[in-house]
Order: C-alpha cells, then structure tokens, then sequence
C-alpha cells in the first residue's frame, strides 16, 4: 500500500509541476560534476532556451553573507547548461549560484550552492560509493532514501558504479528519478560515474554526466589515490583498446591508493544472474567478459574493485591470482543497492566471500596517507560491514615483472590509398619492437621510433622491452587497404529514409518476421531514431531503407547502437550485426555519392533504442543530418 501511495504521489507531483512550472522554473536544478584541484562542471537545464551564467567566490573568514564576485557566462541560447569554472584554488570552499535569462526577459535564478575544490596529496579525505541507483516499483524511495543519507555524510566526492536509470533513452528518468531526487546531493557534492548496462549508452548519460572525453573511461587523482573509470559494457579483454589504455595508466600511477570502478563484477555471490542457483544451476561466480581485469589488477597493484550491477552488498576477502592473498590482494566490493530492485544470494557460500548484505545501502571510505576506514551502511543509517585497513608500502609493494604493451594508433585502420600508425609507451626508456608480417616481436624486430607510414595491408604486432631484456605481452592491429565502395547514381533524390514499422512477437523468429503481414505502417524518416514512434505493443521493428550522401572519398568510422537486435547494411554489406545496445565502431572506404543503407531493428518498449552515424574520438557519436539521407 505504501509503495503504491508513494508512486502515485510521484508521478502527480512530476505531472503538476511540469504543466504548472514549464516556464518559471529549471528543468533541472543545476549540479556538480567531474572537478579537479582547480576546476570544477556545473550542469543544469532550462525550459526555454536561455543565456546563462554562474556566480561564484571563496568561503571568507567572519562573512555574513557569499561574496560571489567571479562569473563565468555561456555565449548563446540553449537548454542544456555546462560551465567549467578554472583557476581554482586548491582545497577551497565556495559558494556559487547560477542565472539564466531566456529572450523574453524571463530570469532564473538559482539557490546559493557550496562545493570544496580537491584536497591536497597529504590531506584526509572521505568518499561515498552508490551502484545501480535505478528506480524500482517495489521501493520506488530507495534513491531519495540513500542519497540523502550520502549527503548527510558530507563527503568530499560520489562514485557511481553505473545503471543510474534503469533505461537511459528515457529523459523523464534521468530528470525525476535520479536527478531529482539526488539534487541536494549533487548540488553540493561533485559525482564521479560509469556507464552501467540499463544506461544503454543512450546520448542523454553524455549530457546529463559530464566526465573527461572520450567520457565511458577516463582516470582522476584525489588526495593519494587515482581511480580508474572503467567502461565494462565495451570490450574489456585482454589486447582490447581499453584494456590496453587500463594497462597503462595503472603502470604509471604513483598513488598511494589505486581503485578500479566499473560495473559488472569479477566475483559475486548473487542468486541467479551467473546461473539460476536455486534451480540446479552451479554459479559462474561472475561476468565472464570482465574475467580478464583481476590479470591487471594484480600485476599493478590495485587495492579495490568496486562495482554494481548485482542488486547486493558483497565483499571478497583480498584476492590475487584467483587465490585469497592478504598482503596482496584486492578486495572487490559490489554495491549495487542504491535503488535498483534487491536481490539475493546463492544458497551456499563462495570461497572468495567475506561479507554479504540484502538491502538498500551505501558505502563511505575514509583515508588519510595509509590507513582507510570503510563502512557499508543502509538506508536507514544501520553499519552493515566495516573494515580498517593499514597499508605498509614496503612489505606489500607488488613487483612488477612485466613491462607494460605499448598502444597502437591510427586514424584508419581501413584505407584505399595510404595510412600512417603510431605507437606509444607506457613508461620511459622502453624499446619498442614491432613486425609487419605476424611474427612476434623480438629484439631483433624493426625499431618503432616514428610514424610509420603504410601503401599496403598489415598485420603490425608489436612489445615493449625493458633495458634488461624483459618483453611485454603482444599487441596486434590489422591494418587493410581495400578498394572503396563505388556510389550509386540517382537522378532525383528525395529527402528521407523510407521505413516499416512491424508488430507482433519477433522472439525466435527474427530470420521470418519481417514479412508483409506484420506491417503496421509505413513513411518517411527524416532523421534515423525512435523519437516519433509511439507504439502500445510491446514486441515490434522497424525496418528503414534509403540513402546515405557521403561528402568525399576517404575513410569513414560509423557507429551503431540498437536495442534487442540491429543490423545495418551499406551496399548490401552487413556491416552491424548485434544484439544489445551497446553501440559498435566501424570503418569503411566509400566513394564520394550516394551509398544504399539497409537497417533492420528490433525493439521491445520497456527498453528501446536506435541510432547511427559518424563517429570520431574528439566528438564522439554525430547522427546523421537529414540533409545527408535520401530515397529515390
């Protein structure tokens, strides 16, 4: 009953104050995001478009009042607001405030806001871990619950580890459900997060979230630690780009604390989403495709991993080598209880767990130079676990006895006429040996010492070697020349894609379902998305064909990102072929003219998503225009 009372009264207040306010207030209230020792994000949302500008000044001794007299301003209208204020000083109090004036003379002002610049290498401090604040029917409270409970511990700095809305094409989610509810929170205290799975990479988690580019990894340094960002729904195996990029940056950290956070976990007890162990099914114990992190985490020293994704409260005993360590293991801990609907346990213990806890929860790590304090605590304010740790550098250093790979780039990887690749080191003083025709790399292979320039396909492998002869792991990219694919003619081009849109039941019969009898409608599209379609059933597709106009003769990098499955042809290739939303990166050399696009997508309405276009690593994903897409 209280459940029930509770949504109602949600949804009546987000209806009335929408219909009320659309004019006279922030869509959403402004907040703190990614800051370092002298700058800090401040987002916000207006109704209407709007100028903007954030007012700001330092703490003052015997003040009766803020004195903000610095300002930083936007140039031109918009709806989605984000300032960076530079120059700060470092572990500094502020006050701040944002207004925001729209053209016809409205103004918005905001509350007057706190936030502390990042502390000192030497100076204690305390952070706060939520997971998978996602709301659920059965206790739709739960975020509000924890995240004012966080606030109430002040700490310096938020992690998230991921599924902050439980679907992330949904824009009424990421305004009401988690920003709403968490803007006390993060008005006050900047948040640090990860891409989880119900996040479907959906383009509002870059606006709403405001992290260092390319945004789904990324590192930062507070106090004597550095935490690793980590996107775990992308490839993570060995020999993958963020696996390599991981590789390096934990090779060069010099932190005291080294802390990786991504969303789905190495290890975890949970009931059934690693087999139905209450029905027969042995525990795989953890996501298989994230297997390949402990390998880093132990050769570099990392002291946690923490996660969500399960709906639980779970720490390890230190682990390395997929063995209890406890001089050098990592611990894991699975936080995943912020709001997302709770789960359960295996009904027999795992050899790793050490702590386990149903129920909505939060937890803090305290540190100061080498001691760390950690507490789980639920919602209603309760000490699930806690812990202190010592750390004595000398006794518990890990040796590294490996160098790290070295990383190699390129702008093609796919080319018609030439490229050029690069390579990188991870440390100085590394000899970087590569081969172009699949043999491993020795000391007596090509020196790698600039740009290489390529006419034709390679398979470049290539290692770092220490002054003492020790060699990395192997890495390897395939480098293909080929012809580019010739444009279609066409002598009168309309604007727009042609599209079906397909019900009924899809599952188990994708290969026979896109037939005539199923079609519901049909028309034009002048943009590749869902935002027009409002279907009631909850099983349909959506099948588009047309024209893409390329501009010039080169290599082009595409992405795609589709929901329950996505195929994507251009000139009858199949170039996308997958079945989450996680979006994929491909390259292909096409001839300046219209080139034939074939995409088939199917959805069900609970969680739907569709897009595509250019993708780059300064910009990111950049949809197609309407000007760019045709059918005869």
């Amino acid at each position: 009953m209280y459940n029930k009372l509770y949504l109602l009264l949600f949804f009546t207040v987000i209806t009335t104050s929408v219909a009320q306010k659309k004019q006279e207030s922030f869509l959403v209230k402004p907040y703190l995001q990614y800051s370092t020792k002298t700058s800090i994000r401040i987002l916000w949302e207006t109704n209407t478009p709007s100028t903007s500008e954030v007012w700001y000044g330092k703490a003052i001794k015997n003040a009766e009042k803020p004195l903000l007299n610095s300002k930083m301003a936007l140039k031109g209208e918009r709806l989605m607001h984000e300032v960076e204020l530079k120059n700060l000083e470092e572990e500094t109090n502020y006050f701040w405030k944002v207004i925001s004036h729209d053209k016809v003379g409205n103004i918005l002002e905001s509350e007057t806001y706190t936030f502390k610049s990042v502390v000192g290498d030497t100076t204690a401090f305390m952070f706060a871990l939520v997971g998978d604040p996602q709301l659920n029917k059965r206790t739709p409270w739960a975020w509000d619950s924890i995240a004012t409970a966080v606030w109430k511990e002040r700490p310096n700095f938020v992690v998230n580890a991921g599924d902050l809305v439980d679907w992330g094409f949904n824009k009424e989610e990421w305004v009401y459900q988690f920003l709403g509810p968490g803007h006390d929170l993060m008005s006050r205290i900047p948040m640090y997060s990860v891409l989880g799975n119900h996040e479907g990479d959906a383009d509002y988690y870059y606006q709403y979230m405001a992290n260092p580019a390319p945004e789904y990894w990324y590192t930062f340094k507070y106090g004597n630690a550095e935490f690793f960002m980590i996107d775990s729904n992308r490839d993570i195996s060995e020999g993958s780009n963020q696996y390599n990029w991981l590789e390096q940056k934990l090779a060069t950290s010099t932190a005291v604390w080294k802390i990786a956070v991504h969303h789905h976990p190495p290890y975890s007890s949970e009931s059934n989403d690693h087999g139905d162990t209450f029905n027969g099914a042995i525990s795989g114990m953890g996501n298989n495709h994230v297997r390949d992190l402990p390998k880093l985490y132990d050769t570099y020293g990392v002291d946690f991993s923490l996660f969500g994704h399960t709906h639980v409260y779970e720490r390890t005993w230190p682990l390395r080598d997929n063995r209890i360590n406890q001089r050098q293991g990592t611990v894991y801990i699975n936080s995943g209880g912020a709001g997302g609907g709770l789960e359960s346990f295996t009904p027999t213990r795992n050899w790793f767990s050490l702590e386990v806890y149903e129920g909505h929860h939060y937890c803090t790590f305290a540190i100061y130079d080498k001691t760390l304090l950690f507490k789980a605590i639920d919602h209603q304010g309760r000490v699930v676990d806690s812990f202190q740790l010592d750390k004595d550098r000398d006794k518990d250093k890990v040796s590294i006895k490996q160098p790290p790979a070295p990383i190699i780039k390129s702008q093609k990887y796919t080319f018609h006429d030439e490229t050029v690749f690069e390579m990188e080191a991870a440390l100085d003083g590394l000899n970087l040996r590569y081969t172009m025709d699949g043999s491993e790399p020795s000391l007596r292979s090509l020196r790698y010492t600039e740009p290489v320039l390529l006419k034709d396909s390679k398979e470049i492998k290539a290692r770092a070697f220490s002054p003492d002869g020790k060699a990395s792991r192997t890495v390897f990219k395939k480098f293909v020349k080929t012809s580019e694919l010739k444009a279609t003619k066409i002598k009168t081009a309309k604007r727009g894609l042609q599209y079906k849109l397909y019900k009924g039941n899809w599952e188990g019969k994708r290969d026979t379902y896109l037939r005539k009898e199923n079609i519901s409608t049909e028309g034009i599209l002048s943009v590749i998305g869902l935002d027009d379609f409002h279907v009631d059933e909850e099983y349909w597709a959506i099948e588009i064909e047309g024209y893409l106009d390329v501009p010039r003769t080169g290599t082009y990098t595409f992405y795609g990102l589709g929901s329950r499955g996505l195929v994507i042809k251009i000139d009858g290739n199949p170039i996308i072929e997958r079945e989450h939303e996680q979006q994929e990166v491909v390259q292909l050399v096409l001839e300046k003219g219209y080139h034939k696009l074939d995409i088939q997508s199917f959805q069900r309405n609970w969680r739907k998503a569709l897009g595509f276009g250019y993708w780059d690593e300064i910009n990111g994903r950049t949809p197609f225009s309407p000007f760019e897409l045709a059918h005869k």
